[in-house]
């Protein structure tokens, strides 16, 4: 091959770059480029990393909350009238008949109104609503916890008549409707029911007359 052929052939001594070396790699940049080039990805795997740790704390917060707690319903007690018929009706179920109501003098000298007597009995119930509470005052016990005993007082000359005293404030419901509905009326007038009644089985166990 004629010299001048080779000399063509082989070029000028520089190295061939192949298709994946056409960039010169940071060790081939000058120093000062190399330096900039590193502090530029120390920076970009910081701010990944700064970007990683905020996520996870609010997803931590956002577990840690269990979203916003739901208010209470808001709940009404049953009305006299509604409960009167509640008391009637349970004390039927007893074998109990109930009587007309009547006012009767507390032993300790205040008037109190029986809602529902028993017939040829000398007890009955008091539905003690929130007026009645403030009115009676002192004259008749706070009214007990839903797991605490009925109250029960005496009236009459001799005390001789037994009164149970259902607190309006214990038979409360809601009015909404659906998944909300937290405490139904029926539920309400079940807990009543369920109270007349054993107090009407307390009267017959005591032999009240």
């Amino acid at each position: 091959m004629p010299l001048m052929s080779r000399k063509l052939h082989q070029g000028s001594g520089a190295p061939h770059l192949g298709p994946l070396q056409h960039r010169p790699s940071a060790r081939a940049l000058a120093p000062g480029q190399a330096r900039d080039a590193r502090r530029l990805a120390r920076g970009a795997r910081g701010a990944a990393r700064l970007a990683l740790g905020i996520a996870t704390a609010a997803l931590a917060l956002a577990a840690c909350s269990g979203g916003e707690a739901r208010a209470p319903n808001p709940l009404r007690a049953l009305d006299e009238r509604r409960a009167i018929e509640v008391i009637r009706r349970a004390m039927a179920h007893e074998g109990a008949q109930p009587a007309r109501g009547r006012e009767v003098e507390l032993t300790s000298g205040q008037k109190v109104r029986v809602d529902v007597g028993v017939q040829s009995r000398s007890y009955g119930v008091v539905y003690v609503t929130e007026e009645d509470a403030q009115a009676l005052g002192a004259a008749i016990p706070p009214p007990n916890g839903r797991d605490e005993k009925l109250r029960i007082v005496r009236g009459g000359p001799d005390g001789a008549i037994r009164l149970v005293l259902l607190y309006q404030q214990n038979y409360l419901y809601d009015d909404l409707v659906g998944e909300s509905h937290e405490r139904t009326t029926i539920t309400a007038e079940r807990e009543l029911t369920r109270d007349v009644q054993d107090f009407i089985t307390y009267a017959r166990t005591q032999k009240f007359q």
